[in-house]
C-alpha cells in the first residue's frame, strides 16, 4: 500500500531529475512563508478557550448561587496553578536607615521572604495624624532601580500623606535583588529565564513573586504604626499591576486593591503589540482553567477592586474597557456593584498622576471610609538612588556571601526531588509514563492523521515525497520522504528523522540524510511544529530564544510544545503503522539538537518505534542543563511544568535502556 501508492504518484507528477537537494526551495513542502502557522493555531485555540470561559460565566449569571460556586472554582484553580506555599520562616527584618521628606518619613528595610533570600524594601510612614494608621503594599513595575523609580517615590509619598503607611519592595531582580548579572537585560529577561528551572519544579516567578507580597504583609502588620484591625491595601502600575493581580486573588488580607496597567483580555495581549511577556506575568494553564486577567477581580468578591488603565497604553485600552465588564456583571448580581470600579486617564503605560490620585483615593474610600478626590502636591520631595539604598553595596548578592536567588532555591528543589522520583518509576513504570503523558499534554486517543501527498523529486540518490500530516483540529505538519530510487517494492526499514534546524537542513549535500538512505533504508524527515518551515517569526532577542511567544501560549493552553512536537512525531509514527508490516519492517528514530528531547518523549511513550538516536541533544537532563544553567538559551521549547516533581529526562532513556543511542 504505502509504496505502491507511491509509484502512483510517482506517474501522475512529472518528475525533476538531477535535482540538487541543498536547494532549499526545492525541497520546501508548504508554499509561502509559513512563519505565522504556528502562532494562529495555538492563539485560535486561546479565543476557542475564551469562548468557552465566556459561557461558563453567562450560564453562572443566570442565578446567585450558580455565580458563586462559578467564583469558588475559580478560586481553587487558582490556588491549584500556584502551587502551595511554604512554612513561614523568621523574616529576620531589620531597619538599615531613616529619611525625612518633610511631608512623610521613610524607613530602609531588610528581610528574608525565604531563609537566605532577602527583600529589600522602602517603608514610607505619614507624620500627620495619630498612629496606627492602615497599611498599603506597593508593588512595583519593571523599573531598573525597582523602588527608587521617581513615580514609584511619588506614589508612595501620597499614600503617606494621605494617612497609610506604605511598603515598596523591589521585585526579583530589580532594584537592590539583581538575580542573573550576566542577562541582557534587567527584571523582565531575568524573569522569563529563572521561569524555565521554577516551571520544571512547580513553582514560577509569580510564585516566587506572590511569596514575596505574602511577607511583605506580614512585615507591614509586624509593624506597630499599621491599624492591622483593618484589611491592607494594595496597588502598583506595569510588573506591579501584575504582582497586584496575583496577590489581590490569593491574600485574603488585602482588602481594597487597585491594579495599574495591566487588566485585558488574555488573548488580545498576546496578539498585541508586545506579545506574550516575561514570566512574572504568567502561570502555566490558565487558559485551560478558564481563568482571565480579570477573573483574578471576580474571584477575590467581594474585597473591592478598582482597575486603572491608561488610553495610550500598548495593553489595549479597548480591550480593558470589554474585560471589566465581566466585573461590572458579577459584582451587581451579587448586590455590590459599588465595589468594583474602572478608571481610565488619557496618559502612556505608566504610573502617571492621574493613577497615583485614584489610587489613593480609592484607599481612603475603603480604609477612611471617605471618598472625596485626592490633588496629589507638586512639590514632594524625593530621593536620589543612593540614599534609598537599604545595603550596604547596592546589592543583596554581593551583601550576603550565603544570599540565594530563585535559581539556587530552583536547584536545591529539583535536586530534592530527585528521590521522589526514582521511587516513583520504581513502583510502576507504566504509571509513571502515563504521568509523562499527561504533563506534556498527550491526549491517548489522538485522531489518525490525514495526509496529502505533493510533488515528487528525483535525484541521483533518492526519490523525494513531500507529505503533508494534518490531525483533526490541530496544525499540518511537512515532511519529505527519502526512500532508495531502485527499490520500490521490497519492505523497507523506516528512520524518523528530526532535525532542531529542519529538516532541509538534514537533506543538504553529504548531509545525514543522505548517509542513512540504502538498498534497505528509507527516511522520513519531519519539521516539527516551530522549527524549519514552520519556525516562529516572533523571536525577541531579550527573552533568550526565538520560540518564546509561541512557547508562552503553548503552556497557557496546557499543551507544552514539547509536547505538541511529540504528537507531530508520533503522526508519521501512526501512518507508518498504517501501511503496514509488509511494506514497512520497523521503525526508528533520530533526534538531532532541539527535536531531541521530543524523540526520547516519543520513544518512551511508542513501543512501536524500535530504536532512537539522539544527536548533539541540547538537552540531557533538566536540571543540569536547565535549572543549573538560567542562562542558557532557546529553552522555553523544552520547559514541561510540574516535571521534575515526577520524571526527568534521564528516567525516560533508563526506560528504552538497549533501544536508544545517544551519539
Amino acid at each position: 500500500m504505502f509504496l505502491s501508492l507511491l509509484i502512483v504518484l510517482a506517474s501522475s507528477f512529472s518528475l525533476a531529475h538531477g535535482i540538487n537537494t541543498d536547494l532549499p526551495d526545492e525541497l520546501q513542502v508548504f508554499e509561502g512563508v509559513q512563519q505565522q502557522l504556528l502562532w494562529n493555531h495555538l492563539t485560535s485555540q486561546c479565543e476557542q478557550l475564551d469562548r468557552q470561559r465566556a459561557e461558563h460565566l453567562a450560564k453562572a449569571l443566570k442565578s446567585p448561587t450558580a455565580l458563586k460556586n462559578h467564583l469558588a472554582n475559580l478560586r481553587n484553580n487558582y490556588r491549584k496553578l500556584m502551587g502551595p506555599f511554604p512554612k513561614k520562616t523568621p523574616l529576620n527584618a531589620k531597619v538599615t536607615g531613616k529619611l525625612d521628606g518633610s511631608s512623610y518619613r521613610v524607613e530602609k528595610v531588610l528581610f528574608e521572604s525565604l531563609p537566605n533570600h532577602h527583600v529589600t524594601a522602602l517603608l514610607y510612614l505619614p507624620v500627620k495624624g495619630d498612629e496606627p494608621w492602615p497599611g498599603v503594599l506597593f508593588a512595583c513595575g519593571h523599573s531598573a532601580n525597582g523602588k527608587a523609580y521617581q513615580p514609584y517615590q511619588t506614589a508612595c509619598a501620597l499614600l503617606a500623606q494621605n494617612g497609610f503607611v506604605v511598603l515598596s519592595f523591589d521585585p526579583i531582580s530589580q532594584g537592590e535583588r539583581t538575580q542573573l548579572p550576566k542577562a541582557v537585560r534587567y527584571g523582565t529577561t531575568t524573569h522569563t529565564l529563572l521561569n524555565h528551572g521554577a516551571r520544571l519544579t512547580g513553582r514560577s516567578v509569580v510564585w516566587y513573586s506572590a511569596w514575596d507580597g505574602v511577607r511583605s504583609i506580614d512585615y507591614l502588620l509586624s509593624r506597630p504604626e499599621v491599624d492591622s484591625s483593618k484589611p491592607i491595601g494594595m496597588t502598583g502600575t506595569s510588573g506591579g499591576g501584575t504582582q497586584t493581580t496575583f496577590l489581590m486573588a490569593i491574600d485574603d488580607r488585602i482588602g481594597p486593591a487597585a491594579p495599574s496597567c495591566y487588566t485585558m483580555q488574555r488573548t488580545d495581549k498576546f496578539r498585541g503589540k508586545s506579545g506574550p511577556a516575561d514570566g512574572c506575568q504568567h502561570l502555566a494553564g490558565e487558559g485551560i482553567y478558564g481563568i482571565d486577567h480579570i477573573d483574578y477581580s471576580l474571584m477575590r468578591f467581594p474585597r473591592p477592586t478598582t482597575i486603572l488603565a491608561a488610553k495610550q497604553d500598548f495593553f489595549e485600552i479597548n480591550s480593558t474597557r470589554e474585560t471589566v465588564g465581566d466585573a461590572k456583571a458579577v459584582f451587581g448580581a451579587l448586590g455590590q456593584a459599588d465595589r468594583f470600579a474602572f478608571f481610565e486617564a488619557d496618559a502612556e503605560h505608566g504610573m502617571h498622576i492621574e493613577h497615583r490620585q485614584e489610587a489613593t483615593r480609592w484607599m481612603r474610600q475603603w480604609l477612611y471610609n471617605d471618598p472625596r478626590p485626592v490633588k496629589e502636591p507638586k512639590n514632594i520631595r524625593l530621593f536620589a538612588d543612593a540614599e534609598l539604598q537599604v545595603t550596604r553595596t547596592g546589592q543583596v548578592c554581593d551583601d550576603f556571601s550565603d544570599e540565594t536567588n530563585v535559581a539556587d532555591i530552583s536547584l536545591r528543589l529539583a535536586n530534592r526531588m530527585k528521590t521522589k522520583r526514582q521511587r516513583f518509576w520504581a513502583v510502576n513504570p507504566a504509571k509513571a509514563l502515563g504521568k509523562v503523558r499527561q504533563l506534556i499534554g498527550l491526549p491517548k486517543n489522538l485522531p489518525q492523521p490525514t495526509v496529502e501527498l505533493g510533488r515528487q523529486i528525483k535525484n541521483d540518490w533518492a526519490l523525494v515525497d513531500k507529505f503533508t500530516f494534518h490531525r483533526l483540529g490541530d496544525m499540518p505538519v511537512p515532511a519529505l520522504l527519502f526512500r532508495p530510487p531502485n527499490n520500490i517494492d521490497q519492505t523497507l526499514d523506516v528512520i524518523i528523522y528530526a532535525d532542531g534546524r529542519g529538516m532541509r537542513n538534514a537533506a543538504r549535500v553529504n548531509g545525514p540524510i543522505r548517509k542513512l538512505v540504502n538498498e534497505s533504508t528509507a527516511v522520513f524527515a519531519v519539521d516539527l511544529r516551530g522549527l524549519g518551515e514552520t519556525r516562529d517569526q516572533g523571536s525577541n532577542a531579550k527573552y533568550h530564544s526565538h520560540s518564546h511567544r509561541v512557547g508562552n501560549v503553548a503552556t497557557h493552553i496546557g499543551q507544552p510544545l514539547l509536547g505538541q512536537r511529540v504528537r507531530d512525531l508520533l503522526a508519521v509514527v501512526d501512518y507508518l503503522n498504517e501501511v503496514g508490516s509488509e511494506r514497512v519492517r520497523s521503525i526508528q528514530l533520530v533526534g538531532t539538537g532541539a527535536a531531541g528531547p521530543v524523540a526520547l518523549h516519543a520513544a518512551a511513550l511508542d513501543a512501536r518505534i524500535i530504536k532512537v538516536e539522539l544527536r548533539n541533544s541540547e538537552v540531557n537532563s533538566w536540571v543540569e542543563d536547565v535549572v543549573a544553567q538560567p542562562l542558557r538559551r532557546e529553552m522555553v521549547d523544552h520547559i514541561v511544568p510540574n516535571a521534575l516533581a515526577w520524571y526527568d529526562l534521564p528516567d525516560l532513556a533508563r526506560q528504552l535502556d538497549a533501544r536508544l543511542k545517544i551519539q
